[in-house]
């Protein structure tokens, strides 16, 4: 395992590591980008970025190079301020897990952690909760809330977690409207076995299609659960998660079993994998039997101290998940700044990528020799290829093998 890890390398997709909204048009690593979180591939291997707080969706054209918005608007406040980048004095390092109220400097912003643990800052001007509107009409001029995720169907619709709209959005491949999918805008949990659009939804965090396009699964986080939506029927139903925040033991159905702020999801096979951020593990939702089982993770807390050892059955809170072709399990350690893997024959999460501390460095290098900062996305391309959500790097960084 550990000879495989030395020939990953790093390098920069897109961001200019300046947050900020700009480079529409042209190459994707001059553009600035302002925490991306999730991301996607389209059938085509182009990527799609969740860049929350531009409150935007981006693509990025694999062959070009090139970026472009395809969904969302960003608030005037936000506009006026791509110029103004840097956070308040004092916590250009705040810890995003952190729930810590007012820093020092603050001034006219006000901070919040969501279930995520990310803080976000915005002016006392500009209320989160009026971030929405634009359905029925063109995804680019619509309002999205802190898109944390989307995922691509293979006709190319777009789904949008818009997550503090409490909504999951829909974008049309051929018209290019936006619709609201589901969620009412409530954070509360309500609706199950009624429609989607009727049904509430508490921060959307993570999203994940069926192979055949007929499901979308989504992790409800703060309602502590996974609810899937039949997209034929447009019926919504939990399949994971009791709405209780603990650990309650594997085996059981799903719907009978505990989870704790999920906030990643991917699919192999007839595995529903879901990041149980806050249980410290990675569990398996068996699809044709229903049961869950734990794949990763002994929901122990793990501190990242040296690059000596850095092997761990613990994995503290796993954020993105993503599953290659080979069908090895890929994990963003945000509290610890690392990007690691799951070796399922011993056991243990080994590092992929970072140093442990939050930083930038190492493109064109050695990904383990790498710095990241609070990565939160992951998605495996199939050709291998590993693309990460450096999120407080601002950038999306992208992992080969030599």
């Amino acid at each position: 395992m550990a000879a495989t890890i030395t020939k990953w390398r790093i390098r920069t997709l897109a961001g200019t590591g300046e947050p900020g909204l700009g480079g529409d048009g042209g190459v994707a690593v001059q553009a600035q980008l302002n925490e991306p979180k999730g991301l996607a591939l389209d059938q085509h291997g182009h990527a799609y970025v969740a860049d929350s707080e531009n409150h935007v969706i981006r693509k990025i054209d694999r062959v070009t190079g090139r970026i472009s918005t395809v969904a969302g608007t960003p608030s005037v406040e936000q506009t006026l301020s791509v110029a103004q980048p840097e956070p308040p004095a004092g916590l250009e390092h705040e810890d995003p897990f952190a729930e810590n109220g007012r820093g020092p400097g603050m001034g006219a912003y006000t901070q919040q952690a969501d279930l995520s643990g990310t803080v976000r800052y915005w002016t006392q001007q500009a209320a989160a909760s009026t971030r929405y509107g634009g359905d029925g009409g063109l995804a680019v001029r619509a309002q999205l809330n802190f898109p944390t995720a989307v995922v691509v169907d293979w006709a190319g619709n777009l789904y949008i977690a818009d997550t503090m709209n409490h909504r999951v959005r829909m974008v049309d491949a051929v018209t290019g409207g936006i619709t609201t999918l589901a969620g009412t805008g409530q954070p509360r949990f309500s609706g199950d076995d009624g429609h989607a659009d009727q049904a509430a939804l508490n921060e959307p965090a993570a999203l994940v299609l069926g192979e055949d396009d007929a499901r979308l699964y989504i992790a409800d986080q703060s309602n502590h659960r996974v609810r899937m939506i039949d997209l034929r029927t447009g019926v919504i139903q939990t399949v994971a998660g009791t709405g209780a925040a603990t650990y309650d033991g594997d085996g059981k159905p799903g719907i009978d079993t505990a989870l704790a702020g999920p906030s990643g999801l991917a699919l192999a096979g007839d595995q529903l994998y879901i990041a149980d951020t806050f249980n410290g593990r990675v569990r398996a939702l068996h699809l044709s039997t229903g049961l869950i089982s734990t794949i990763a993770g002994d929901g122990g807390s793990y501190r990242y101290e040296s690059a000596v050892g850095t092997s761990s059955a613990s994995l503290a809170r796993p954020t993105g998940i993503a599953i290659d072709h080979r069908g090895r399990l890929f994990l963003t350690d945000s509290d610890n700044h690392l990007i690691r893997e799951w070796d399922g024959e011993s056991g243990v999460a080994v590092c992929v990528a970072g140093q442990g501390i939050p930083c930038y460095s190492g493109d064109g290098g050695l990904a383990r020799e790498a710095g990241v900062c609070y990565p939160f996305g992951i998605v495996a391309d199939r050709d291998g290829t590993l693309l990460v959500a450096d999120t407080f790097n601002h950038r999306i960084r992208a992992l080969t093998l030599e």
